[in-house]
């Protein structure tokens, strides 16, 4: 039998409140300016308004952390678009 250094303590990833977030990890990065999004020419800002107002709508099902993540990003995206249009610059 090998030995092997897991804990019966450490829990299983999937179900321990410790694991790694690595959407919600994006999502901080994004949110902090460590990683810089923006819209594509083609991609529409009021279909991104649209996608969070329904998943604040409760709209989908079921809620994962993952969809946390990207209507975080996707805010973080509109705030960025909101704030250059009111820059004074146009």
């Amino acid at each position: 039998m090998t030995e092997d250094d897991t804990d019966p303590e450490d829990g299983v990833p999937d179900s321990d409140p410790r694991h790694i977030d690595p959407a919600g990890d994006l999502a901080d990065a994004v949110e902090g300016g460590d990683l810089e999004l923006s819209l594509d020419d083609e991609q529409d800002a009021e279909e991104l308004r649209e996608f969070v107002e329904r998943a604040e709508a409760g709209e989908f099902d079921p809620v994962d952390p993952g969809l946390e993540a990207t209507v975080r990003i996707a805010r973080a995206l509109l705030d960025d678009l909101d704030g250059e249009a009111g820059d004074g610059s146009g």
